[in-house]
């Protein structure tokens, strides 16, 4: 299998417009992959995924599902992936399982699994390592909405010891006596594994409070073809009419376009007042990101047609401030507020960002205050409307951004969205910058360091 190769750091000479004919390609989307992929242990027959991008974090599931294995044929030239998981192996997840956070997946999937075909009674594997920002509690982010979905769908009892986890099942699986799951915060990753945890029940279920960003109906559709009784497609409540085989169907699936890959070539070009061309995208997915770059630059700098996207920033005027509320879609996405950063910083006025969602988002601040970026933190809480009580669960993070001159610098990259932000700093800034530990980016963005050389961004590595 190819490897990606991860620099130590990236060098890029800024304060240029993209290349005429910019053009990207933009690749399927990181947060649907890993869900499909685990998807194919629901089924002892073959799977296919086309569209799926080359990223770290699919190279790692890769590895994590032939550790059990299950057979693996991955071609990122095709951008193809093959799966046939005949039969489970071993139960023990391998270690690559802790490179990633989204292994989570598999866990109810692979449980499932198990109650159908008794191939297996636990799964033992290590807690996965998190991401470095804290979750709207003011902790890192923790495993609890998953570990508790697999007790009360599955009814499987936690065994742990240290890091290491060993989910049991009952001798006999019961159907839930309250088939109804819901998190209390609406949570992409806990939508995702119940619809996987349940496609393979017999028994009526519900789930409330389910995300509804896009990669969620398009993976229930790629659950319906496989032959579950999965309902609720664009909606926060979702119901298993109840699955009477032993295993799924396969098939062949396209993964959708990466909204979030579209998000940083669209505000990349937008940073440096220039054309660009995203091929591939769906631009209903990126709604929510589209409105506020059409609010800023106006509507005839933003053209859509079918499967691309055509952008033309040259003459953008200067504009005011804005001030954006992260929530989940169809509102303004946590993930893409970090790109926003540095643009917002060139605005004639400041701007302020409230992410309730993960008020830990913050560790790109320190970083772009190197390229002379201003900005100040601080978390606000919510309180009750009824009582006046401050609220233990809501809280915000309140970030403003000044109008800022910036310079080139020396960075640290710290997260999967926020290193993009350095990028876009480090490109509109004249002089040589340095981007250490771009590895985070090259989770989420595939062929980055080639796209960028490609639109006319100097890069050396």
């Amino acid at each position: 299998m190819d490897k990606i190769y991860i620099p130590d750091f990236i060098d890029i000479d800024g304060g240029r417009p993209l290349a005429e004919g910019a053009a990207v390609h933009i690749s399927g989307a990181k947060n649907e992959v890993l869900g499909a992929m685990s998807a194919a242990v629901l089924t002892d027959k073959p799977v296919v995924f086309n569209n799926v991008p080359f990223v770290t974090d699919v190279l790692d599931m890769c590895e994590i599902l032939r550790g059990i294995g299950v057979s693996v044929d991955y071609d990122p030239a095709r951008r193809r992936v093959a799966i046939h998981a005949k039969k489970i192996a071993s139960n023990i997840l391998p270690p690559a399982a802790l490179n990633l956070r989204a292994s989570y997946y598999i866990w109810g999937a692979l449980l499932a699994r198990f109650v159908k075909t008794g191939e297996w009674k636990s799964l033992k594997l290590q807690k996965p390592g998190g991401c470095g920002f804290t979750d709207i509690s003011g902790d890192h982010r923790k495993f609890d909405y998953h570990e508790n979905l697999i007790r009360n769908v599955l009814g499987a009892t936690l065994v742990e010891a240290a890091d290491n986890y060993e989910f049991v099942l009952p001798p006999k699986f019961v159907p839930a006596a309250r088939p109804i799951f819901h998190t209390p915060l609406i949570s992409h990753g806990a939508t995702f594994h119940w619809m996987l945890t349940a496609a393979l029940l017999p028994n009526l279920e519900f789930m409330y409070n389910a995300a509804m960003e896009s990669e969620v109906p398009h993976l229930l559709g790629i659950l319906h073809r496989m032959g579950a009784k999965l309902r609720g497609s664009n909606t926060t409540a979702i119901v298993n009419f109840g699955f009477g085989g032993k295993l799924l169907d396969g098939g062949e699936f396209d993964i959708m376009p990466d909204r979030m890959e579209t998000g940083f070539y669209a505000l990349l070009a937008m940073a440096l007042k220039s054309r660009i061309k995203l091929i591939g995208t769906d631009a209903e997915s990126c709604r929510p990101w589209l409105n506020s770059v059409i609010e800023i630059a106006g509507a005839e700098r933003c053209q859509i047609y079918g499967d691309f996207m055509r952008f033309d920033f040259t003459d953008m005027p200067d504009f005011d401030g804005r001030d954006f509320v992260m929530s989940p879609i169809p509102g303004k996405e946590t993930d893409m507020h970090q790109v926003w950063t540095p643009i917002l910083a060139t605005a004639r006025t400041r701007s302020r960002i409230y992410d309730p969602i993960w008020i830990g988002r913050t560790g790109h601040l320190p970083e772009l205050a190197k390229f002379g970026i201003r900005s100040e933190s601080r978390v606000v809480e919510a309180h009750d409307a009824g009582t006046g009580e401050t609220s233990k669960l809501l809280k915000s993070s309140e970030i403003t951004i000044f109008p800022s001159k910036l310079h080139a610098a020396e960075a640290n990259g710290m997260d999967l969205r926020g290193t993009p932000g350095l990028i876009i700093a480090a490109a509109m800034c004249a002089g040589r910058s340095r981007i250490h530990n771009p590895k985070f980016a090259l989770r989420g963005y595939p062929n980055l360091v080639e796209n960028l050389l490609r639109i006319g961004i100097n890069v050396a590595q």
